[in-house]
């Protein structure tokens, strides 16, 4: 049976900051926002601000990547319309995710934060949009390749946790030197691949080899073979010159080997008259 988390109420303001257009989302309870701050990680605290109080609607106040500071905030009204939560407690002790995010990708570190880093060389396949740094990450551990990431972010507040679009690199590491100095606050943010997959060159080598001996090659392998046979006396060799001898029977001129039946009968013949 899922355990329904519990969510831990800190305070009720008068005033917060707001965290901005990008972190305000319309929501139809209290509930909703903590569903959408559990599903939409980091957030280490919501703020619901209460809109209509007979419907129980209003707007839910993410801050992803900061902690609650009640210094910023204010109690000094008769009606307090901010209830601060605390991320949610779980019977198991710990707190989740329900966005299916890994570990290493719901909460990314970035190794770097830059501006004017250039783009993929084949941009068309590896600038994807995204959800955030969160989702960037994602689409890097999913790829058949990828290095690193960088997430720029295209968002009123570049944030690496609002929109933007994803850099995939398939190979290399970053390079520092390549960036430009920012004129403001860095608008791309770099993240190492924690997930890469296997590599599948030297299984697909191993395949193809596989392939080409499975006795489906083509005529000038079988000739290649036939020749490299009968230039040497080793066992393994000597069988694949059989072989091939059989192959050049069936597509060439008859051989010494192959002598008409009426001549032979004829040569028997006079054996048996001289008897």
């Amino acid at each position: 049976m899922k355990i329904a988390p519990f969510w831990v109420s800190m305070a009720l303001l008068c005033d917060y900051p707001e965290p901005g257009a990008d972190f305000e989302v319309a929501i139809e309870s209290r509930a909703s926002c903590w569903d959408y701050c559990n599903a939409h990680p980091p957030c280490n605290f919501v703020i619901f601000a209460a809109g209509n109080p007979t419907l129980g609607t209003g707007t839910c106040w993410l801050y992803p990547g900061e902690t609650f500071d009640a210094s910023k905030g204010s109690s000094n009204c008769s009606n307090p319309t901010l209830s601060v939560y605390n991320e949610p407690v779980y019977s198991g002790g710990s707190a989740t995710t329900t966005s299916g995010a890994s570990t290493a990708t719901a909460t990314p570190s970035a190794i770097a934060s830059v501006c004017g880093y250039p783009a993929p060389s084949d941009c068309f396949y590896d600038c994807v949009a995204s959800t955030g740094a969160s989702s960037c990450l994602s689409e890097c551990a999913k790829a058949d390749s990828c290095s690193y990431v960088v997430f720029n972010a295209e968002n009123s507040s570049d944030s690496p946790y609002a929109s933007g679009t994803c850099w995939i690199y398939a190979n290399g590491t970053f390079n520092a030197a390549s960036a430009t100095t920012c004129t403001g606050s860095p608008d791309q943010f770099v993240y190492n691949n924690l997930c890469p997959k296997p590599s599948t060159s030297s299984s697909s080598g191993s395949s193809s080899a596989t392939g080409h001996s499975g006795g489906t090659g083509t005529t000038g392998t079988t000739s290649g073979s036939a020749t490299s046979a009968a230039t040497s006396s080793n066992g393994t060799e000597t069988a694949g010159s059989t072989t091939a001898s059989t192959t050049t029977n069936k597509n060439s001129a008859p051989s010494g080997l192959s002598l008409p039946s009426p001549w032979a009968a004829g040569v028997a013949m006079l054996i048996w008259q001289a008897l």
